[in-house]
């Protein structure tokens, strides 16, 4: 049984790699997603640079270090930068993620449920497609998540100071790949304190007064460094292009959508009326209501009373990320939800077999394996439709979100083979200029600007700015311009002001010189906009 269930794991594993990986380069690629990259090509430029360490890229964002960008860099260096080489590594990373809570849940639930939820992770689309895409990013998140969940369920069976000590180096590489990660970190020391105050305090116990004081004043300076690099994020800062504070309510919605899998598919293709969306609704009020249920029910048996505790702290953890989602202004997107998974799904697991173990010992565990086999099966069932409608997408439905559009590539291309025939390469509208960047040779690279804030914002100046504005831009000889079609701008207003300064400066020569379709939908127009030498603009 026990060779069995390791090749069945094995087997799980390969088809989450395969359905992760199918036709890898659909969607195309997307600006989030591609950030890192810069700073993993050894951050020639400040494109995406915050902060350095002397050379070395340190920041990409105010809130997001460069850890991912500093293990890409020996990839992008032997393998160049595809959609290949920055997918596939983080689909592997998610597999060794799944590894690790299989060898967790098998440790604590045996071998036959550790399996069978193993296999429903691995055709989760919760899991699949956010692994494979990792705009927000989430893969390193949940590797580090699932980590500390092992290393501390590991220590709590075989108590060594080496598991804490590793903990506490994966809660600041995790805090160091995204700043939010200090919710799972906030949670995960509540959790432990109302869920193992026994272990908190063998572990206090056990520890030499020299250690003691070490750790109080390394876990004092991570709390003043957290304070003071979140705390002007909280207050102060604001992406470009999210939206306004959610609602309890929409980022209720925004977490059950995401953890079926809804949000993802309705964010890149545009449509998610196929997606079965209730499913983790369902599962947070089951696992909910085993969580009362076992927390009031006598539990004769050890073994089911463990299961109990690490499904109540599973629960709780996952509580407390979404309400710390919910208190948080900038926490409105799919990879902010993300940090819950599949805290929901673990706690259903324990609490699960911690009822199924109390039937067994009264003879029923006919029952409790009708119930709870009933429900594997429904989430399994569902997971792989679900994850069957997305793939489906790159086979039949060509269309996609432009930001996703697979005509990246294309116009990549064509800006790689003639961009030097230009000054620079102005894009003009959110949502181009990184991918543009990062698919481009190192010597064109220099060439590419992005300019959509300066031209969201040009209507407003007066005509002495925006002459300005323009005559910076548009240097003598030839520029290339970027902007989505018409109908598929991010913001409508960049491309309108484009044109606008292009009739009001007539000095400069501009026309449309080539326009990409993607299955009979224009998503990119490239103009050409030329100035004669010793020409001067005025305003019209």
């Amino acid at each position: 049984m026990r060779r069995l269930a390791g090749w069945l794991a094995f087997a799980a594993l390969c088809v989450f790699v395969f359905l992760a990986a199918y036709r890898i380069e659909l969607p195309g690629l997307y600006y989030d997603e591609l950030a890192f990259v810069n700073a993993a090509l050894g951050a020639p430029d400040n494109t995406f640079i915050y902060m350095r360490l002397g050379r070395l890229p340190f920041l990409v964002f105010p809130y997001m270090g460069a850890l991912k960008a500093w293990g890409y860099y020996p990839i992008f260096h032997h393998f160049g930068v595809s959609a290949l080489t920055i997918r596939l590594p983080a689909i592997l990373l998610a597999a060794v993620t799944l590894l690790i809570l299989y060898q967790l849940m098998r440790a604590k639930l045996g071998a036959v449920w550790a399996t069978i939820a193993l296999w429903i992770l691995a055709v989760d689309p919760a899991n699949v497609f956010p692994s494979r895409l990792d705009w927000g990013p989430t893969v390193l998140t949940h590797l580090f998540q699932a980590t500390i969940l092992a290393l501390w369920f590991n220590y709590r069976d075989e108590p060594k100071l080496w598991k804490p000590a590793l903990i506490f180096v994966c809660f600041g590489l995790g805090f160091f790949d995204r700043f939010n990660f200090v919710w799972l970190a906030s949670a995960f020391v509540i959790g432990i304190s109302l869920c193992y105050p026994d272990s908190l305090k063998r572990l206090w116990i056990s520890c030499p007064k020299f250690v003691r004081w070490t750790a109080i004043i390394l876990l004092l300076i991570a709390l003043g460094v957290t304070l003071y690099l979140i705390l002007p994020l909280l207050l102060y800062f604001h992406h470009a292009t999210g939206a306004p504070t959610a609602s309890l309510k929409v980022k209720w919605y925004g977490v059950l959508g995401t953890l079926s899998g809804h949000e993802v598919a309705g964010f890149i293709f545009g449509d998610a009326r196929t997606i079965i969306s209730w499913v983790p609704f369902w599962l947070i009020v089951v696992a909910g209501f085993l969580a009362l249920a076992t927390w009031f029910l006598p539990m004769l048996n050890t073994e089911a009373r463990e299961d109990r505790k690490n499904g109540l702290f599973c629960f709780l953890v996952g509580s407390l990320i979404f309400l710390q989602i919910v208190i948080t202004p900038q926490a409105d997107g799919a990879q902010h939800y993300l940090m819950v998974f599949p805290l929901p799904f673990l706690a259903f697991a324990f609490l699960g077999k911690s009822v199924y173990t109390q039937l067994a010992a009264k003879n029923l565990c006919h029952i409790g394996g009708l119930l709870f086999g009933s429900a594997a099966a429904c989430l399994f069932v569902v997971n792989v439709y679900n994850s069957a409608e997305y793939l489906s997408h790159f086979r039949t439905n060509p269309h996609y979100n432009p930001r996703w559009s697979p005509e990246i590539y294309s116009l990549s291309r064509y800006i790689n083979e003639h961009g030097f025939e230009a000054r620079s390469i102005i894009c003009v509208d959110w949502g181009l200029h990184t991918q543009l960047h990062a698919l481009a040779p190192k010597k064109l690279r220099r060439r590419m600007h992005d300019q959509w804030p300066i031209f969201k914002q040009l209507g407003e100046k007066d005509q002495k700015e925006q002459t300005a504005s323009l005559d910076y831009f548009f240097q003598k000889g030839k520029t290339f311009v970027l902007t989505f079609a018409a109908s598929k701008e991010t913001f409508p207003e960049t491309r309108r002001n484009f044109l606008a300064s292009m009739i009001a400066h007539p000095e400069l020569k501009s026309q449309l010189v080539k326009e990409f379709w993607f299955a009979g939908e224009k998503i990119y127009d490239l103009y050409e906009v030329v100035r004669p030498p010793h020409s001067v603009l005025q305003a019209n």
